[in-house]
């Protein structure tokens, strides 16, 4: 035992100790990690700094900023975000764009690695996956966050700029959920400032506002007070302190600050109601809060973690009944789950949510409602305790075994949440003693008596969000409250459980043998082929201490099925799953798996059957009988297919009504040519399926073991799994046939296809699509290409469009190769804007195509793509699921995708990306979709 870990257990052992002795050590203060370096600069700075190897030789680098947008007044309405921005055009040290294209240079990409994000409450900034391999990259790391801090330089030339951008995210964000929900603010957030802030602001805000009111934003609450630096990664703890403190130096202490206030939520006697309705809205969703005091930072101790724990587990409980619930036949809504979670900074709440059903939406409401009621009359079972106990000390045990194998970004967030709210972060080490020892205190009475104090009779908000459309009923507000008085009056019945006692497999019948090895295969593989000819590869790693991922495949796939038969292909697997597996309902499996970390579904793809799922190494066993059962005994239960595709189609019954749908059904059939076996996924595509067409299909794709390929990455010895592997997967069934997958003939249109179309839409805008598309050889080089290709146009993109134009919040592109059912490719570029530059921007998306097919990319952009595509390949090397593609692809498609990676990625200049341009976009396939709101047309 190291000494840190002697220190934690021996602290542990004396809170339990007073806790039993005394009765008071429930107001012990929470240790912070010993793994965190945790400090403040005199001038109010806080900083926290963690060494962390996964991944090598990399670091996290974040500011959090305690101003988020409640702290604006009405003229500043939206600045907090619009500052958030304003960070990445210039600083004292890295004046323009210099931030940007300083940590290009070294892989650390804008938008992936370069971000941040503005709440209600908090702005944080971030650079992630920073290479440490250079002390000048983690000077210039720390010297980003110094600018951030004090040092943003809020150019008047540079907010004119930036304004186009931020109206254009308002247009992109501003569909229907948001406003329903600024309908609802009022309500949820009644008699406090929460009510009037939505961090996006006030579009007339945006565009009208003196530059000053952004500069006094800035200097009253960016300040070292309120702030904290975060740190994580493969550093020196002592060097990243000493840095801290010399470069935050000059960074001066607040003069008289403004104390930062909180705003309360007030109580409510009466339950408050909203409901919002809006014509694009897709579903009928309704949140039920109990609202509760939040705990202040000063009183997070021991008790309350304790408290935390029980909370999770009255969670957990409640979300599994719902879940329940769903699957029985005539559900009262499509899906519900719950949740206790910190609604502001100063209010908790208990929150039950559900999707309904838009024909009755008053049943579902009277439905969410009276499973609240039925948990606080009559609380849980203590099987069903029992079972909560075992997941939450399972996903604790999970995090200790991986304690040093843990992404950075875990361990970021814990430094975040202790500085802005206070959170504990003791380390998994004391997390997981303390739950070990706390937990069996945690009796059946606490947690119903707790579960009655969370769903109490005031602090009630009760919110709808529907579709308005003529024929929808949506309950108004009186409805709503005679619902909670009709249930509340109702004889509710307690929960029954029924408990599972059974094994999942009680017996293999003919297990089988491995008949051929090879313990020296690709990739440092081992080899195996079964007596029923089932295949297996087995790379044994140590990336992760507590994860096995497998993936299996065989060729066929719903290429195999008739256009009739498709609808009900493609929907088999959901229908299997959703049903359970041999004679056990999925909510069977859901009790039966408690504790255990597993999961593996059956996929049918286009092209392919299989499995892709992972379990810990201690649940391999449980993984490989969940497989056999699929394939050897699937269940078919007619009741819950209806009750399945009942929800289903509920849930789809309104999707039209967004215009976003449309857009992508459009683009969808115009890529297929409009050929009939692609169908948009909707109402009439769902009609389709059929409950015994799915069941043939799925158990003729499943009847044959003999060419499935199956392949498993992580922490398992070849030699220890041997013998089950023999067991199960050798006793699976086999028919010996060798299927391919079938080419049916979809291509996408020859020549120019132009779609422009309008639609009613409640917030101005044009949706542009612009893809090409053609045949190309299917290999490693030009994957390679096709990468390099995707970000030179993004960049390109960025620039040109979103920063020069204003034009748009962010263009997507995706070059994406494939193999089947030909070699080809598609590109695929997507953006939305305001229609009166819709064409001039779809005029710069060709033009800068152009510019690369005659003169190449750009060298700068070329080589910041390099850098990053290696650094992305050196984090992928210690990734389970990387290998498991890297392996399949060698036996699937015969291609190796890993050994001459970076030879390759190296050997790419301008005119090797010039060249592939012109391969794809000289062929003279493209498909444009443009969709534009009608009054503008």
């Amino acid at each position: 035992m190291t000494i840190k870990k002697s220190i934690l257990f021996t602290f542990s052992m004396l809170v339990l100790a007073s806790i039993s002795a005394l009765g008071q050590g429930w107001n012990t203060p929470v240790p912070v990690d010993p793994n965190v370096r945790y400090g403040k600069l005199e001038n109010g700075l806080t900083y926290y700094v963690r060494k962390n190897t996964e991944p090598k030789q990399r670091a996290e680098f974040y500011i959090a900023q305690n101003v988020g947008a409640i702290l604006e007044e009405d003229s500043q309405n939206g600045l907090a975000h619009f500052l958030e921005h304003m960070a990445f055009n210039g600083t004292k040290n890295f004046p323009g764009k210099g931030i940007i294209n300083y940590f290009e240079t070294v892989g650390v990409k804008f938008g992936f690695n370069i971000n941040a994000f503005t709440s209600v409450d908090e702005t944080v900034y971030n650079l992630s996956d920073v290479p440490t391999t250079r002390e000048g990259i983690i000077d210039s790391a720390l010297l980003v966050l110094h600018d951030w801090s004090h040092f943003i330089s809020l150019l008047p030339e540079e907010i004119e700029l930036e304004r186009g951008v931020i109206r254009e995210e308002w247009r992109t964000g501003r569909n229907a959920e948001r406003r329903m929900y600024k309908q609802l603010m009022p309500v949820i957030y009644k008699g406090s400032k929460y009510a009037e802030r939505d961090v996006i602001g006030d579009i007339n805000v945006i565009n009208n506002f003196k530059h000053q009111e952004l500069v006094d934003f800035y200097n009253k609450w960016y300040r070292p007070d309120l702030q904290a630096i975060v740190i994580v990664g493969d550093v020196d703890v002592d060097q990243i302190e000493a840095k801290i403190k010399s470069t935050f130096a000059d960074i001066p202490a607040p003069v008289n600050p403004a104390p930062r206030p909180f705003y309360e939520l007030p109580d409510n006697d009466e339950p408050l109601v909203g409901v919002a309705t809006d014509p694009e809205a897709r579903n009928a969703i309704m949140y039920l809060y109990f609202k509760a005091p939040a705990t202040p930072k000063e009183a997070k101790n021991i008790g309350y973690l304790r408290t935390g724990m029980i909370n999770e587990l009255i969670s957990s409980m409640a979300s599994s009944r719902l879940n329940e619930l769903v699957q029985k036949p005539n559900p009262p809504f499509v899906f519900g789950t719950s949740g206790y979670f910190n609604l502001v900074r100063t209010k908790d709440a208990m929150a039950f949510y559900a999707a309904l059903r838009p024909d009755n939406m008053i049943d579902g409401v009277k439905g969410l409602i009276r499973e609240s009621e039925r948990v606080k009359r009559f609380g849980f079972n203590a099987s069903e305790l029992d079972r909560a106990k075992s997941d939450y000390l399972r996903s604790l045990e999970n995090q200790l075994k991986e304690k040093d194998k843990q992404k950075n970004q875990m361990y970021v967030w814990e430094c975040v949440n202790h500085f802005l709210k206070g959170e504990p972060m003791p380390g998994i080490e004391f997390e997981y003693m303390f739950a070990s020892q706390v937990l069996p205190t945690i009796t059946i009475d606490e947690i119903n008596a707790v579960a009655k104090h969370l769903i109490t009779d005031k602090n009630i908000i009760i919110s709808l969000m529907a579709l308005q459309k003529e024929g929808i009923n949506v309950p108004n507000q009186e409805q709503i409250l005679a619902a909670l008085q009709e249930v509340k009056a109702e004889n509710v019945e307690a929960y029954v459980d029924k408990v599972i006692t059974k094994p999942l497999v009680e017996k293999i019948e003919k297990p089988g043998k491995v008949k051929k090895e090879n313990t020296k295969n690709v990739f440092g593989t081992t080899e195996w082929v079964l007596s029923n000819g089932v295949k297996v590869i087995v790379k044994q790693t140590d990336f992760k201490e507590d994860q096995v991922v497998v993936e299996a495949f065989s060729a066929g796939g719903t290429s195999l099925a008739t256009n009739d038969e498709l609808p009900s292909a493609s929907m088999a697997t959901q229908i299997i799953t959703n049903a359970g597996v041999g004679e056990f309902t999925s909510t069977d499996l859901e009790k039966m798996l408690a504790g255990k970390m597993v999961k593996v579904r059956p996929v049918i793809a286009e092209s392919y059957e299989g499995f892709s799922g992972e379990a810990s190494p201690k649940d391999f066993e449980t993984l490989l009988q969940l497989i056999y059962l699929y394939m050897s005994t699937p269940r078919a239960d007619e009741e819950n297919f209806n009750t399945y595709m009942g929800r289903m189609k509920a849930f789809m019954a309104n999707a039209s009504s967004d215009p976003r749908m449309a857009f992508r059904d459009s683009i969808t059939v115009a890529l297929a040519n409009h050929n009939p076996r692609v169908m948009p996924m909707n109402l009439d595509y769902l009609n389709k399926v059929d409950f015994n067409k799915c069941i043939n299909f799925y158990k003729n794709r499943f009847a044959d073991a003999s060419d499935f390929t199956f392949i498993f990455t992580g922490n398992v010895s070849p030699i220890e799994i041997k013998p089950l592997v023999e067991k199960y997967l050798g006793a699976l069934p086999t028919v010996n046939r060798n299927d391919v997958a079938k080419d049916t003939g979809v291509r996408p249109p020859k020549g120019k296809v132009q779609n422009y179309f309008t639609k009613p839409m409640q917030t101005t805008k044009s949706s542009v699509f612009v893809g090409f598309t053609g045949e190309i050889e299917y290999n490693v080089m030009n994957d390679i290409l096709a990468d390099y290709l995707t970000s030179i146009l993004r960049t390109r993109y960025l620039e040109e469009i979103r920063e020069k134009e204003g034009g748009t919040y962010g263009v997507g592109v995706r070059v994406s190769l494939r193999k089947f059912p030909i070699n080809s490719f598609v590109v695929q570029i997507q953006f939305d804007t305001d229609p009166k530059l819709r064409d001039k921007l779809i005029g710069i998306v060709y033009s800068e195509i152009e510019k690369i097919k005659n003169e190449g990319p750009l060298v700068d952009d070329l080589n910041k793509t390099m850098e990053f595509m290696l650094k992305e390949y050196e984090q992928n090397q210690r990734e389970n699921s990387y290998w498991t593609n890297v392996i399949r692809a060698k036996y699937e498609d015969g291609i190796d995708f890993d050994s001459k990676y970076v030879e390759m990625v190296k050997a790419v200049d301008v005119n090797a990306v010039k060249d592939f341009a012109n391969k794809v976009f000289g062929q003279g396939n493209v498909v444009e979709v443009v969709m534009t709101s009608e009054e503008q047309q």
